[in-house]
């Protein structure tokens, strides 16, 4: 199975419908302006979802702090935001979107879903810290949800991960 190991996590695609915004000249050129991008993307041809995946390894931070967590909070959602925003462009064939084409497996339509994931390796005393981190995120990303038919966002602990995202994807 095609795939990458990034934070202690290892995503493991069913097949190679699977890309990096990273890597993605489109991304690439707009990278430096403080426009974000989620680390792993994959398209289930099936059900014509988008899957995007972050991973965070935060087993060495210190989550207590509601700064430490609001700031992580953002910059998640900051990601989740901007990588929307380059499949919208494509999508509505705007200019600049066009330069995502080699990237995107397949061209998203109306039927389109998308799905963003956060997997964070943590060690057994942060669980809690991550079901806050959670709920702060989809109190953020809400808004965004909503404007844009986005039914499935979260953040989800990475033992928690490898049992319910489907197609084994995380390890």
């Amino acid at each position: 199975m095609p795939g990458f190991t990034e934070s202690n996590i290892t995503l493991n695609f069913p097949d190679a419908n699977y890309f990096r915004l990273s890597v993605c000249p489109g991304y690439t050129a707009l990278s430096g302006n403080f426009f974000k991008e989620m680390d792993g993307c994959w398209y289930d041809n099936a059900t014509n979802t988008y899957w995007l995946f972050e991973l965070k390894d935060y087993s060495l931070a210190s989550l207590s702090t509601v700064e430490y967590v609001d700031k992580r909070v953002l910059d998640i959602t900051k990601k989740a935001i901007d990588s929307l925003l380059m499949f919208l462009s494509n999508k509505h064939r705007y200019t600049y979107g066009l330069n995502f084409d080699t990237c995107f497996p397949f061209q998203s339509n109306d039927q389109t879903r998308f799905n963003f994931v956060t997997v964070i390796h943590c060690d057994a005393t942060q669980k809690g810290d991550i079901q806050l981190i959670n709920e702060k995120f989809k109190n953020r990303f809400k808004p965004y949800a909503l404007l844009f038919d986005v039914v499935k966002y979260s953040v989800v602990e990475h033992d928690s991960a490898t049992r319910i995202i489907p197609n084994n994807m995380v390890q």
